[in-house]
């Protein structure tokens, strides 16, 4: 009968499990602080390529209103023309084609168009993380969150300019001539010979007002003086402070990222 001779396994003393442990500790501390790293160096390479495009988004949204503020001023400058011209007005001093000449424009401003994609990215992928500096993911949220107070303020705008608009209609006919001039091409401080001049070289005789109230008329007026009062809050303060909002994240990002 064969005998079977078991391998003589020899014991490993504590001084070599000790060893094997200390290896397998050091090699997946290396490995967790390798993968710290390269997280780190992708984070960095993210940041910088958000940073770059929302510069970019930035300056496109200081330049849209930058136009805003213009058509704003302009259409302050009308409704100034206007409410000067009623003054101290009685109906009798009044006739259509006058009225027609100063109410021939709309309160109105292009609507914003915001440039968020890189932001929606940022917020939606949580890569907020990205940029360490708290002070400038505060100046971010304050940024975005000020463009959504003025979508408010502009859905406003728009309801009262359709209202002014709606009421100037049910108190001036503005069935004239494509001949008739416009305000625009004619400064206002002379533009009541023109008025004359207009109507009488296209030979259009002068419409009849659809009212005969004065009040209809001053109540008209008022509300374009609502109108000129939020716009020159707009124009002036809410805008101008978005820029310099705007401006001051352009100049942290640039920083902090070395960007030129």
């Amino acid at each position: 009968m064969e005998v079977h001779h078991h391998p003589h396994v020899e014991k490993k003393n504590f001084k070599e499990y000790f060893l094997e442990f200390v290896m397998i500790f050091l090699a997946v501390t290396l490995g967790f602080f390798a993968e710290n790293i390269r997280e780190h160096i992708t984070e960095k390479k993210g940041a910088k390529d958000y940073a770059r495009s929302l510069i970019h988004d930035l300056k496109k949204d200081t330049a849209m209103v930058q136009v805003d503020i213009n058509q704003m001023k302009e259409v302050i400058s009308r409704i100034d023309s206007l409410a000067d011209f009623l003054k101290n007005k009685e109906i009798k001093d009044l006739n259509n084609l006058m009225l027609y000449h100063y109410m021939r424009f709309e309160c109105d401003y292009k609507p914003y168009s915001w440039s968020r994609a890189t932001l929606d990215q940022i917020k939606s992928s949580g890569s907020l993380r990205y940029f360490p500096n708290d002070s400038l993911i505060m100046k971010i949220s304050a940024y975005d969150a000020f463009t959504k107070h003025l979508d408010e303020d502009f859905n406003g705008d728009e309801a009262r300019n359709d209202r002014v608009s709606e009421k100037r209609n049910d108190i001036v006919n503005l069935n004239y001539s494509s001949q008739t001039g416009s305000p625009a091409e004619h400064k206002m401080d002379s533009v009541l010979p023109y008025y004359f001049k207009t109507t009488n070289k296209n030979e259009q005789p002068d419409l009849q007002l659809l009212t005969d109230n004065i009040n209809e008329i001053r109540s008209l007026v008022n509300d374009y003086l609502i109108i000129k009062k939020n716009f020159m809050v707009r124009s002036e303060y809410e805008l101008p402070e978005l820029i310099e909002e705007a401006t001051e994240v352009i100049v942290m990002l640039k920083k902090e990222y070395n960007l030129k």
